[in-house]
């Protein structure tokens, strides 16, 4: 995650990129490791809204700050 500061002339600016991802033989980018089970898939989506919900706490911070 990318953060800009804001001034008082220009707002805060975020981005977000992946530091995690596998790319397939068709060009598609993945975001989690071949899952062989429910409790694998809810285990690798629950890691990733963990990491969502870190992203909006700091750009909430971030905007607030401006």
């Amino acid at each position: 995650m990318d953060i800009t500061p804001g001034t008082p002339d220009n707002p805060a600016s975020i981005r977000v990129a992946l530091l995690r991802y596998t790319r397939g033989e068709d060009g598609r980018l993945f975001i989690t490791p071949d899952c062989d089970s429910l409790e694998e898939l809810e285990g690798q989506i629950n890691s990733l809204q963990d990491e969502l919900d870190e992203i909006r706490e700091r750009a909430r911070r971030a905007f607030q700050a401006t």
